[in-house]
């Protein structure tokens, strides 16, 4: 885990995040060169300066410009700017940053440090704190972020914010100053990817099988065809009464009763004529 927080810091700082602008570092260049003052003897030194005080200041600073008057003028003219006469102008360059450093003081310790300074009438103070007494300033309120980044989160709940933390802690002020500016930010991110539930593919859906086709109505059974008895027969027929049937012994019994009728009407004719 340690060595995975080590390479967050690497990530911030190979992406540039969190460096120190180069603006900045230019600044600092042009101001330690000017503190370091002049040890030349010769013209050619103190052109030499005072060319280099050009070329590092800021353009349209007052550093800037009188060192631009200085070389318009004569060997004299750059001697007097060299001997002292850049001071006034450098002085107030260095006024200005300090109420720079005013306005965008939030932090507690720059803060009450960069008061203290502007609080002086003497330039000096501003240099000693634009060189020192901020880059302090500026460590104590790092570590104190960084404490209080540690006073609310835990080794289980952010894993890399947590190491990264401690990592930048242990480091330089350099690297403690890149951490807070950017590195927590990227371990943050890391911690909030991990602290997602993987993505699970969905399935996709299996089509439901067709239901089957209803089975076509059977078609309906052919009716039996009526039977027709053969001419000259007799259906047989049930007499309702006698339950026999009727056939060749029933037409024999009609016959017979017709003519038993028969014989009775004559017997019951003779009777009328005798």
């Amino acid at each position: 885990m340690r060595s995975f927080g080590v390479a967050v810091l690497l990530v911030a700082v190979g992406l540039g995040l969190g460096a120190v602008p180069a603006a900045a570092d230019a600044v600092a260049d042009h101001r330690a060169f000017v503190l370091a003052g002049f040890s030349g003897t010769t013209d050619e030194d103190y052109r030499a300066w005072t060319e280099q005080v050009q070329a590092t200041a800021p353009t349209g600073s007052s550093t800037y410009q009188a060192a631009t008057a200085a070389l318009a003028g004569t060997d004299e003219d750059i001697r007097a700017y060299v001997d002292g006469g850049y001071l006034a102008a450098f002085h107030l360059d260095e006024r200005y940053r300090l109420l720079q450093v005013v306005a965008w003081a939030e932090t507690p310790f720059i803060d009450r440090a960069v008061q203290a300074a502007a609080e002086s009438s003497d330039p000096a103070v501003w240099s000693e704190f634009l060189t020192n007494g901020l880059p302090r300033a500026q460590y104590a309120d790092d570590r104190l972020s960084a404490a209080r980044i540690l006073d609310v989160i835990t080794p289980e709940s952010s894993p890399v914010l947590w190491e990264a933390t401690q990592v930048a802690l242990a480091g330089s002020a350099a690297e403690l100053r890149e951490f807070i500016a950017s590195g927590q930010f990227v371990a943050r991110d890391l911690d909030a990817q991990a602290a997602q539930p993987p993505v699970v593919p969905a399935v996709p859906a299996v089509p439901a099988a067709p239901a089957p086709a209803a089975p076509a109505p059977a078609a309906p059974a052919p009716a039996a065809p009526a039977v027709t008895a053969p001419r000259g027969t007799q259906r047989p027929v049930v007499l309702a009464a006698t339950g026999v049937a009727e056939g060749p012994i029933a037409a024999l019994a009609a016959a017979a009763l017709l003519a038993g009728a028969g014989l009775v009407l004559v017997a019951r004719r003779r009777r009328r004529t005798a």
